[in-house]
């Protein structure tokens, strides 16, 4: 604990003890919830040393000392194994704008997804995570009702995300995650569009906006989020995720993302909005082995290295000190946590705007798809059906609102075989696509797009 500048003498928890540090594993992160002042509740991302290698979150409680914790282990109130590898463990746990623990572990480690984790709905690893951290129906923890799957998982398609954030202003939900050999990525689902919910990152059929290890492949999910920025990979890369700043006392950055690559040890900002990073820095000095970054109350932006550095970034330009404090709409979530009672909403009865765009005319190619672009004026849930020389095609996808989503109708091997003969005749085939888009009222609307497909 530091207070105005000055370490204590006494740690606020000690759990050394507890916590495996060989290779990329250790404490990761810590979080408190909206409502620490009065639950005194703390959560602690880490990689335990028994069972070796686990991935643990644990519940730790302030003592009758506010300067300190109460000593012991903690309750574990999540956990996965992960001893196959000691990298990729992701790491970051944070509380979201719903009130509930979000969290991201890596896909297990070792190199191009070789244990599958990725894209399998029946593991958590390199995965979005989304629990109520009281103890329920999955034991140490709870799964919200609204979960896609039943399950904790909330997205799938993560290689190693080992620092998220949410705006503090929007909502929003901003990714770093670590590239393998190609590319460094940056995703953004927003708050309106659903956070993410039921969507896939692509990894690894995709790294960042190239094939991946695995290409070519169907993620098992959809949408499929494209990243809001990538970069190419030299030797070493490691993308480090950080926040959208909110502090007016950096006014040249405020309402832009700031992160860094590891190694290069530069903080850069990046406009959202436009996808597009500066080419030049933020203008802090450099730092090596830039590891995480870390916002406080007052929105206040600081930034962490190996080195044994902890920094706060300031603008001399911009108002000394400002702190923005704001009484936190989050639901509680700790032990006083209130249940709000239902707000009366006017039925909703407009149906959403559909667009179905891409090329009219397409090759099949040996990806053996039919690619078309859709996108919905609200978030919706769409279905999308056509008919090529016999053969019926079917897939659905979740789209976010006013975001344009790659939208695939694949064929298998021996329905591409088939359409393939019917080419030999034929020197294109003419496919209708139909697609209805459903709000969340159950509103529909439905658009059909024509498609010539040639040999």
């Amino acid at each position: 604990m530091v207070r105005d500048g000055t370490q204590m003498p006494a740690p606020f928890l000690d759990i050394s003890a507890e916590v495996a540090t060989d290779g990329e594993r250790g404490l990761l992160s810590i979080t408190f919830p909206p409502d620490y002042e009065s639950s005194g509740l703390m959560y602690v991302y880490m990689v335990a040393r028994a069972p070796v290698g686990e991935l643990q979150v644990r519940e730790f409680q302030r003592s009758a000392d506010p300067d300190l914790a109460v000593p012991g282990p903690g309750r574990i109130v999540w956990r996965q194994a992960h001893a196959q590898a000691s990298n990729h463990n992701g790491g970051q746990v944070e509380f979201g704008p719903d009130g509930l623990l979000w969290l991201a572990p890596g896909d297990g480690g070792g190199s191009n997804d070789q244990f599958g984790h990725a894209q399998d709905l029946g593991s958590q690893l390199g995965k979005l995570l989304r629990i109520d951290p009281r103890p329920g129906d999955a034991g140490g923890y709870s799964i919200p009702p609204d979960n896609p799957y039943g399950t904790s998982v909330w997205a799938a398609g993560l290689r190693n995300p080992f620092r998220f954030s949410f705006d503090r202003g929007s909502g929003d939900l901003v990714i770093g995650d670590v590239g393998q050999s190609a590319r460094e990525e940056i995703d953004w689902v927003g708050r309106a569009d659903g956070l993410g919910r039921g969507g896939n990152f692509g990894w690894a059929c995709r790294e960042g906006t190239v094939a991946g290890p695995k290409a070519p492949c169907t993620p098992v999910s959809s949408p499929v989020f494209e990243p809001v920025f990538d970069y190419s990979q030299g030797s070493p890369r490691a993308v480090t995720g950080g926040y959208v700043v909110r502090d007016p006392g950096l006014p040249s950055l405020v309402g832009r993302y700031v992160f860094a690559d590891t190694y290069a040890g530069d903080v850069r900002p990046l406009d959202l909005a436009q996808g597009r990073a500066s080419d030049g820095s933020a203008g802090l000095p450099m730092r090596r082995l830039l590891v995480s970054f870390a916002e406080d109350a007052c929105g206040h932006v600081y930034v962490v290295s190996l080195s044994g550095t902890v920094e706060r970034m300031t603008d001399p330009q911009g108002p000394s000190g400002t702190c923005t404090l704001k009484p936190d709409p989050r639901p509680a979530v700790g032990l006083n946590a209130v249940t709000p009672p239902p707000v009366a909403v006017a039925a909703d009865r407009t149906a959403p705007v559909l667009t179905l765009g891409g090329a009219r005319r397409q090759r099949l190619g040996r990806s053996r798809t039919i690619r078309l672009t859709a996108s919905c004026s609200e978030a919706c849930a769409l279905k999308s059906a056509a008919r090529i020389a016999g053969v019926r095609l079917r897939t659905a996808a979740r789209l976010p609102a006013g975001r344009t989503v790659v939208v695939r109708l694949r064929l298998s091997r021996a329905q591409a075989a088939r359409v393939r003969r019917s080419l030999r005749r034929h020197r294109s085939l003419l496919v209708r696509v139909n697609a209805r888009a459903t709000d969340a009222a159950g509103n529909g609307r439905s658009v059909t797009r024509r498609v010539r497909v040639r040999r």
